[in-house]
């Protein structure tokens, strides 16, 4: 997936309990965030960060739909995506979105490694979830950068693109 210039270089020294207390740190902010952008957006029903293998990491929800039933199913919508793209000679499938009567879902790649499911009301049109979507993990991305710049991190030869969120969030 190419990189926008909003997705600069971020370096992160990723080591031992220290790396793993950043993650957390981060996964708290995420988590902040969703539940943010739930409250602004009255359309929006779900929000949630999943590995590509459907594992939830962070999450927001209106209503008691089972997170974890989002989360493995958001993997295995987009993987269905990044497929259809492959067989058709383009390798980057950047969003899926399903349309019905009951509401809308889209699903969009936070990286190699996450995916971001916004699930919706019947009243949302598909451009203002799929905008919301995208503001939602550009967010994300600049609280990843600021805990980055405020722990003070010097660059390490492990540094990751700003669009590779999983790299800190799932180590």
């Amino acid at each position: 997936m190419p990189l926008s210039q909003s997705q600069a270089k971020v370096h992160i020294a990723l080591q031992s309990n220290e790396g793993r207390d950043m993650n957390k740190h981060i996964l708290e902010l995420f988590q902040s965030e969703l539940q943010h952008t739930l409250q602004e957006v009255n359309v929006i029903d779900n929000i949630v960060i999943s590995s590509l293998d459907g594992i939830a990491k962070a999450h927001a929800s209106r209503n008691n739909q089972a997170v974890d039933t989002i989360a493995a199913r958001s993997a295995s919508f987009l993987s269905l995506g990044d497929i259809w793209e492959d067989t058709s000679g383009n390798l980057n499938c950047d969003n899926v979105i399903m349309e019905s009567k009951t509401g809308t879902v889209v699903v969009i790649h936070m990286g190699p490694k996450l995916l971001l499911c916004m699930t919706t009301t019947s009243t949302a049109t598909t451009g203002l979830i799929l905008h919301h979507a995208k503001a939602c993990s550009n967010r994300l991305l600049k609280i990843t950068q600021s805990v980055v710049q405020l722990r003070n991190k010097t660059p390490s030869e492990d540094s990751i693109s700003s669009d590779n969120i999983a790299n800190i969030a799932t180590a």
